[in-house]
């Protein structure tokens, strides 16, 4: 899929203006893509992630494999993020099913072990306990609770090109054993400038799980997202539920709770992203593709609605 940049011909009459193709570059993607996803979580799903661990080793029957990165997101399920690498199809996707099958296993103080020996080689977390670091990465109040950890996988095929046979197993795996499994392209462009653009497209992973047959015999179909309603929009209306009242503040997990409960298709680790787009004071509001302002951050995990007109932010920070 091509990238275009927008070149003025006319000064700021932006209806002159033509859309020109950037060019790709020929930069190694593969030998800098597992950097720039270890430096940039966001960049693999569009939501928080914390890596908990790079090139870790699992041990089987066979000898030492190694995941490329290992993580986790806001409800605690362990993601799994495979790069291609000059690998066959036949490789990628059984190196991936055999880490998996050893994540799968793991308990609480194993990943707990395993994320704060990978914080010591990462000055962010250096010297941080795994809890602190989930409280701090997912905006969780200080006094709540961690969810449980492990409940469930997320596995990341990542490749400059995905090759057929990669997305066609992938598809059937989806489909035919509900495994949560993602093919992600990535290619880089320059413009005339000399800026380098890096683009994502989801090859596999935006369709949905198939429900088992027994299930469709006898249960009625779940609600699912139609789509009908931008992604914020759901939000903001789930939101505004759950500040009628006299409630003072909502948290993301509140958001996600309720959210998932009426879609069974919708991403509830997707709230946080775009939240975090839509608060006006949120730390690193930058980070994030800037969107409507319509939250107030009160503390770590705590958010209350923000009237644009009647809350405006002082050069102080705080809202009238």
């Amino acid at each position: 899929m091509p990238i275009f940049r927008l070149e003025k011909l006319d000064g700021d009459d932006m209806s002159k203006a033509e859309l020109v193709i950037a060019q790709e570059t020929d930069l190694e993607l593969e030998r800098y893509l597992e950097d720039w996803l270890e430096n940039s979580p966001l960049a693999l799903a569009q939501e928080s992630i914390l890596w908990i661990g790079r090139q870790t080793s699992a041990k089987d029957e066979d000898g030492t494999i190694y995941s490329d990165l290992i993580g986790i997101d806001s409800n605690g399920n362990l993601v799994i993020a495979e790069l291609k690498k000059g690998r066959t199809p036949r490789d990628i996707i059984a190196q991936l099913l055999d880490y998996a099958a050893w994540a799968d296993g793991l308990s609480e103080s194993q990943i707990r072990e395993i994320a704060e020996n990978y914080f010591e080689t990462r000055g962010v977390f250096q010297g941080k306990t795994f809890d602190d670091a989930f409280k701090v990465v997912f905006e969780i109040p200080e006094t709540d609770e961690l969810p449980p950890l492990n409940r469930g996988l997320r596995l990341f095929i990542v490749a400059e090109e995905i090759p057929s046979r990669v997305a066609r197993v992938c598809r059937f795996l989806r489909a035919s054993h509900d495994m949560d499994i993602s093919c992600i392209d990535v290619s880089t462009f320059e413009t005339e400038s000399g800026e380098v653009l890096v683009s994502t497209e989801t090859v596999v992973g935006d369709e949905g799980f198939a429900s088992p047959k027994v299930q469709q015999q006898h249960v009625s179909p779940p609600t699912r997202w139609s789509g009908d309603k931008p992604f914020d929009q759901v939000i903001l209306e789930t939101v505004e539920a759950l500040m009628q009242g006299d409630k003072e503040f909502f948290t993301l997990k509140e958001v996600r709770r309720l959210i998932s409960e009426k879609y069974t298709d919708f991403t509830p680790s997707r709230v946080d992203y775009q939240v975090y787009s839509d608060c006006v004071n949120f730390p690193t509001r930058s980070d994030y593709p800037k969107g409507t302002d319509r939250y107030w951050r009160i503390s770590r995990g705590k958010f209350r609605l923000c009237d644009p007109e009647n809350g405006k932010v002082k050069s102080d920070g705080k809202v009238n």
